[in-house]
């Protein structure tokens, strides 16, 4: 971007204005609220289940005891 020193002391209002660049809050929220959509997703598989819509029948794999 701008030849700014990590040790020099820029606000980030300062260097969006230099680079002229806005802040997108919405476009930030949208993508956090995918990224915590996803985590959420892996982590619990009914809350996945619900999302989705598969309710019925298992999908794990079951050994046959004879």
């Amino acid at each position: 971007m701008e030849k700014i020193s990590w040790t020099d002391r820029v606000r980030n209002e300062e260097v969006l204005h230099r680079v002229k660049e806005q802040r997108n809050v919405l476009h930030a929220v949208k993508g956090r609220k995918t990224d915590w959509i996803g985590h959420m997703l892996r982590r619990y598989r009914l809350l996945k289940h619900v999302i989705e819509g598969k309710i019925a029948g298992s999908d794990r794999k079951t050994r046959n005891k004879t």
